[in-house]
């Protein structure tokens, strides 16, 4: 997700700064009707490829990719998912934590965002999907004796979601982090119908959450840090917000289908997915009996939980969980 208080993108704070101008855009829906614009991947015509600074997808498109951790002989693999206006470095801490410790990390930017060049189109969640799941088979290939984990974050968490339901052959557990999970049904239709309306009628209308009072993180200097990272996507079309919710709605229609070891994290102080959305999620996945799950819900976490104050302890969390060999029954979260 973006990292700006007054300018900070997310599904829940664009979908309220939708609402605010819904009158307008009934009036443009009178004068001028446009389809969102989509950019999804190719025709698979190429071979999927995993280079040092690429992942080169089924339709040749390369996807920026960086890495961390002992690449030869890992103990764990883990490939990760950014959020919305994200990008690969999201997991810098992450991996730059965890890379010791015998985790190999790897982190692409998903179409549309960072450095690709299809950036600022939303690509669609099935070819989001796919990508995801390609890189695991390749992950796969190269380390076929080790286990593999899909950790997701934010939007990224929702693809997880969408990829373990439906590919659970390729990994070895998924791994949510404050999961982007807060889908219509929740949400009231004066804050649906604007959205589902600018989308086709102004689909190109850049938002950058401008004024709305939202705090991702307690982490200050890495707020800062961020602002003026120009890989960071300070606005975006509302389409591709539009992209976002319907992700969102898949991704909680089929979390009932997954089966995977899964490990659920949240911060009650998160103000960009709301706190009960994630509560209702973590009912549905406890009421699965998935093999080893567990949720560590921090109290003074945000919704940048890896990158929070915090987040070396939730970092921690995570290794210990993906290190455990068992269903890990005796596993607790030592950083709430």
């Amino acid at each position: 997700m973006l990292i700006l208080r007054r300018c900070f993108v997310s599904s829940q704070s664009l979908v309220t700064f939708v609402m605010r101008y819904s009158l307008f855009g009934l009036m443009a829906g009178m004068v001028s009707a446009c389809a969102p614009a989509l950019r999804p991947a190719g025709p698979p015509v190429a071979q999927t490829v995993l280079s040092e600074t690429a992942f080169q997808a089924s339709d040749g498109s390369e996807l920026p990719l960086q890495s961390w951790g002992d690449l030869e002989e890992p103990d764990a693999v883990i490939l990760a998912l950014h959020g919305m206006g994200d990008y690969a470095n999201a997991f810098m801490e992450f991996g730059d934590q965890v890379g010791p410790t015998g985790i190999a990390v790897y982190a692409f930017d998903q179409r549309g965002f960072g450095r690709t060049s299809s950036r600022p189109f939303w690509a669609g969640a099935a070819s989001m999907v796919n990508d995801a799941s390609d890189a695991l088979a390749l992950l796969r290939a190269r380390y076929p004796d080790k286990p593999i984990y899909l950790m997701g974050n934010s939007m990224g968490g929702a693809v997880a979601i969408v990829t373990a339901a439906t590919r659970p052959h390729l990994m070895d557990g998924v791994i949510l982090v404050a999961p982007a999970v807060w889908n219509r049904d929740m949400m009231p239709w004066y804050q649906t119908a604007p959205l589902s309306i600018l989308s086709h009628s102004l689909p190109w209308l850049p938002l950058s959450g401008q004024g709305l009072d939202i705090w991702p993180s307690d982490n200050i200097d890495m707020l800062r840090r961020l602002a003026r990272d120009r890989y960071m996507m300070s606005a975006v079309r509302i389409d591709l917000v539009d992209g976002v919710a319907d992700l969102m709605d898949l991704a909680n229609k089929r979390a009932s289908d997954m089966t995977v070891r899964t490990l659920l994290l949240s911060g009650v102080q998160d103000q960009v997915i709301p706190p009960d959305a994630v509560a209702a999620l973590d009912a549905e996945l406890a009421g699965l009996a998935l093999p080893g799950y567990h949720r560590c819900l921090y109290e003074t976490g945000y919704h940048m939980l890896l990158r929070d104050l915090n987040g070396p302890a939730v970092i921690d969390d995570i290794r210990r969980w993906v290190t455990q060999s068992d269903t890990a029954e005796n596993y607790s979260c030592g950083g709430s």
